[in-house]
């Protein structure tokens, strides 16, 4: 388990997905942080999660206050390349726009650059979403590069924006 400030990160158990399932259901938290959504049944993540863990790709749920509040994790890591996309959602109405997906990210840095050795990690944010852009801003993201009216979303098209952080900055920022 990793520790924050307001979150713990920990390996995605089968006893989540139910809880994980919810929260994907709550069609305006989904469409803002992913652009598009639709509906999936239980049955159907189940074995999405099976796929996750035959690849063994790094997801972990985020919890606060004892209650799985989201996901973060690693999005086709390339380690011949130190490099992967990384993906964080926080889709409890209760702990968006309080810091928890902040919290979620500096953890889920430190995971990705100290403990994992990654030399940098990407992301990619719809122009739509200016809470997100702030949040990884705050975290020490920079602006890379935009597709322009990439994204179908919420009835217009808006730019995809890729940002991203190198191990260097993030060691930097953390002497700052």
């Amino acid at each position: 388990m990793l520790k924050g400030k307001l979150v713990t990160l920990r390996a995605t158990e089968r006893e989540d997905l139910k809880r994980l399932h919810e929260l994907e259901r709550n069609v305006e938290l989904v469409l803002h942080a992913a652009a598009s959504w639709e509906p999936m049944s239980f049955a159907h993540f189940e074995k999405q999660f099976e796929r996750w863990l035959e690849k063994g790709n790094g997801w972990m749920v985020i919890e606060a206050d004892g209650v799985v509040i989201g996901s973060i994790g690693l999005l086709n890591p390339n380690r011949h390349h130190q490099s992967s996309e990384f993906g964080v959602f926080i889709y409890d109405p209760d702990y968006v726009g309080k810091g928890y997906g902040s919290d979620a990210i500096q953890v889920f840095l430190d995971w990705t650059f100290r403990i994992q050795n990654y030399r940098r990690i990407w992301l990619t944010v719809a122009s739509n979403n200016p809470r997100a852009i702030a949040a990884y801003k705050k975290c020490g993201f920079r602006y890379e590069s935009a597709l322009r009216e990439h994204l179908y979303s919420d009835g217009q098209y808006v730019d995809l924006i890729h940002m991203g952080m190198l191990r260097s900055e993030w060691e930097a920022k953390d002497e700052g």
